[in-house]
């Protein structure tokens, strides 16, 4: 038995390290430039720690010891540096959200209590509106605030933040009952619409409608406010919201009733670009749906109830099956299938899509709603992004190590430059994003104390950043939880996301400033200045970094050189 598996380890590192030498040339076999020396330090270190085993029951390879990170692990040279930009440029994005938010922003005058303005840029280009997707999502950043510092809950701070919140439900309670462009309150068809002025007046001119994410976004976020507020038994203080039932019964309900009659239509994008069925839109509207199944058990409307369960079903088997978001011949998530042919299907709004249905602390999300941050499509959307808008953007190829993080855009053939139509641009959001999924990954492995199982439509995510040859014929790999291998892989994870953020650290503008978009040759600030989703989803990348960094601490994960 031990001379069978000695051989198999000598067989293995033969085959792997042969991967090496093409008639005594070296090779690139893992993605990233290694000199001669660094394949004799890997050979001599890979004799001395691998320890691996394979299962030929299933095709399936465990991995305990072995594996090589892309980053030095140990080296703390940057590291203070870099932790103190982080501070500074998280507390900094956290201020700038609070600053576009009416009632309690610093320099918004006639602007509506509760309203959030996507920028306050007022020209070239005008953002000074109020976008029902922006506002819901900004505010979620409030709340999972207040839900971090719950033991803060009486603080002047936090009473600032649910005020905010509170003044935010009633004033799109008010902008749920205008007639627009997209249609009446009586209809239900003006849920549909968009954006509105920053007085909570309609906007009355040409536009992208009716967007039918909103409504679902807006679901989740009050939703997760009621949870909150019940979980630390705080009374809800404005004055226009007697009660949590109110505020289901008045808003939320409105807003699940437009989900349930239109998720099978379609509708403009989150880029507001094209009519026709998105991933995002739909993928959001399900997760509202199943928000809202539990309301209402929770406040016990058994006929609403039963409506939702059927809208939730069909709309997750149109998700899984009719919808064309997957094709089994294509390794990530199709984002309009509409328009195969003239797009690759590639777009950052799958991945925040993802982001956006998945709560990591709800179990119930990961089994009941499809294409988690696990799921080998989702990842192959961001891989696949990666490997574009490395070469696409030319302040990407600057960087020289091409298992670094990128400046991320929203899809290949965007055009939209940030005030007209010629080259697209990487936004902050889409960098960001791309982080926080993958410390969002990080801390699910440590928060569920979950084995590392990597299925091999997976292989070319992970051996982006650790020495997992992407041609190896198993069909899928297992790192045992808390073995070295799951260590060091977690480890070069977080490495991995981190260097996102370092992006970002090189384009944000002197005393922290975030447009929505950078220059794709100078890296210069492009498009509207101080966006608040662009500060959201920093913070949010961030906070997730935090929380995986903690996790990783409360099992106490330590690895030497």
């Amino acid at each position: 038995m031990q001379l069978s598996k000695s051989l198999f380890l000598l067989t293995w590192m033969c085959l792997f390290f042969s991967n090496f030498f093409v008639s005594g040339v070296p090779i690139n076999p893992l993605g990233f430039d290694l000199p001669l020396t660094s394949v004799s330090l890997l050979w001599n270190a890979t004799k001395s720690v691998l320890n691996v085993f394979i299962s030929h029951q299933d095709n399936t390879l465990v991995i305990e010891n072995g594996i090589i990170s892309v980053y030095d692990l140990g080296n703390k040279s940057n590291s203070d540096s870099f932790d103190l930009w982080l501070k500074e440029q998280t507390n900094i994005s956290f201020t700038r959200i609070l600053d576009n938010i009416g009632g309690i922003g610093s320099n918004l005058q006639n602007v509506s209590e509760g309203a959030v303005i996507a920028s306050p840029s007022k020209s070239k280009p005008n953002y000074f509106y109020q976008w029902i997707r922006d506002a819901a999502i900004t505010m979620q950043s409030l709340i999972e605030y207040l839900k971090d510092h719950s033991d803060d809950n009486n603080t002047p701070y936090s009473k600032k933040l649910r005020f905010a919140i509170e003044s935010y439900i009633v004033n799109n309670y008010i902008l749920q009952h205008l007639d627009t462009k997209s249609g009446t309150w009586e209809s239900g068809d003006t849920l549909g619409e968009p954006k509105f002025l920053v007085d909570s007046t309609p906007f009355n001119e040409h536009w992208g409608r009716p967007q039918r994410d909103g409504p679902g976004l807006r679901v989740i976020t009050i939703a997760d406010y009621l949870k909150y507020l019940e979980n630390n038994k705080i009374d809800i203080s404005h004055k226009k919201l007697p009660s949590s039932k109110y505020i289901y019964e008045e808003i939320v309900k409105k807003d699940l009733t437009y989900v349930i009659n239109s998720w099978n239509k379609i509708g403009f994008d989150l880029w507001e670009e094209v009519n026709s069925f998105h991933f995002f839109t739909s993928i959001t509207m399900l997760k509202a749906l199943k928000v809202g199944i539990e309301l209402a058990v929770q406040f016990q409307d058994d006929t609403f109830l039963s409506r939702l369960r059927i809208a939730f079903t069909s709309l997750r088997m149109f998700i899984l099956i009719e919808s064309g978001f997957k094709d089994a011949k294509i390794p990530y998530i199709i984002e309009t299938p509409s328009l195969t042919g003239e797009r690759s299907g590639l777009d950052i709004g799958s991945i925040l899509g993802c982001l956006r249905s998945h709560d990591l602390n709800d179990g119930t999300d990961l089994i009941a709603i499809p294409f988690s941050l696990t799921d080998s499509a989702v990842m192959g959307s961001l891989i696949g992004l990666i490997n574009d808008m490395k070469y696409r953007y030319p302040i990407n190829h600057e960087k020289g190590n091409f298992n670094n993080g990128f400046a991320l855009g929203r899809y290949p053939e965007d055009v939209y430059d940030g005030y007209g139509l010629s080259e697209g641009n990487p936004w902050f959001i889409a960098t960001a994003s791309a982080a926080e999924f993958i410390f969002k990954l990080a801390y699910h492995l440590y928060d569920q104390k979950l084995d590392l199982v990597i299925t091999k439509d997976q292989y070319a995510f992970y051996s982006t950043f650790i020495n997992l040859n992407p041609n190896i014929q198993e069909d899928k790999v297992i790192m045992p939880f808390a073995s070295k291998a799951f260590i060091k892989t977690t480890l070069s994870l977080l490495n991995y996301g981190d260097t996102f953020l370092e992006v970002i650290k090189l384009h944000v503008a002197a005393g922290g400033h975030m447009s929505e978009q950078f220059n794709r040759y100078t890296g210069y600030l492009e498009g509207a200045e101080d966006l608040t989703w662009s500060y959201g989803s920093f913070w949010s990348a961030t906070r997730w970094r935090d929380k995986a960094l903690d996790n990783m601490n409360n099992n106490s994960v330590y690895i030497g050189n």
